[in-house]
């Protein structure tokens, strides 16, 4: 199970005000689904922020609970402030060793497409995998080697190779990524002294052009 420990409060007060003050002293409210019901806590918004960054956002930690139990859960969801990008609230949710949980995994790309080299567009339709499996069976990531994809070739779900203790629940026929066209074709340089004959040819041809109809009138 986890070994990424973070120390949490219980709470008794919500609401919008309660919730203010709490951001105010560095904290950031949040739940816990699963718990007994359901149970509003707290946690230090630095010592989240800390460990969030470092094992991301589908890893499972170790909650300690008032310092007295400690509880296994992952980031079921979070809220971010739309002006200060800072986490406001945080949904975690209980998860018990034997007991198959349902969760997203990222999809993370390794090397360089020889598409991409040769002026292709790497395009990512899919960011993150659902899944079903034990806590124990939980992994880190999808990760997808592009090296060899060259333009025109896509990745769906199904050819993400998993282990056999995972269940994937996402459709497999989804595009995960694509390696396409360039956006625009390059058009063919034409030297100033070549544009310049053609320019001269067309404008002398105008001109005898305009002769003849001269001499026929």
């Amino acid at each position: 199970m986890a070994e990424n420990v973070l120390t949490i409060q219980s709470r008794e007060q919500t609401g919008k005000g309660a919730a203010k003050k709490l951001r105010r002293r560095g904290l950031i409210p949040g739940v816990m689904y699963g718990y007994k019901g359901d149970k509003a806590v707290t946690v230090h918004g630095k010592e989240f922020l800390k460990m969030f960054e470092d094992i991301g956002e589908h890893a499972i930690i170790t909650l300690d609970l008032d310092e007295k139990e400690k509880i296994d859960v992952i980031v079921k969801d979070y809220q971010v402030d739309p002006v200060k990008r800072d986490i406001i609230h945080i949904d975690f949710l209980q998860i018990k060793a034997g007991q198959l949980l349902k969760t997203e995994i990222p999809v993370k790309l390794t090397g360089a497409s020889k598409g991409v080299k040769m002026g292709g567009i790497l395009e990512e339709y899919v960011r993150d995998i659902e899944i079903e499996c034990l806590p124990k069976d939980l992994p880190e990531a999808f990760y997808i080697d592009v090296t060899d994809l060259d333009i025109g070739d896509s990745i769906h779900v199904k050819d993400i190779q998993v282990g056999e203790e995972i269940r994937v629940l996402s459709s497999p026929e989804q595009v995960v990524l694509t390696i396409g066209m360039p956006s625009k074709i390059a058009e063919p340089v034409v030297e100033e002294e070549e544009v310049t004959e053609e320019a001269e040819a067309a404008g002398e041809a105008a001109e005898e052009a305009a002769e003849e109809e001269d001499e026929k009138e």
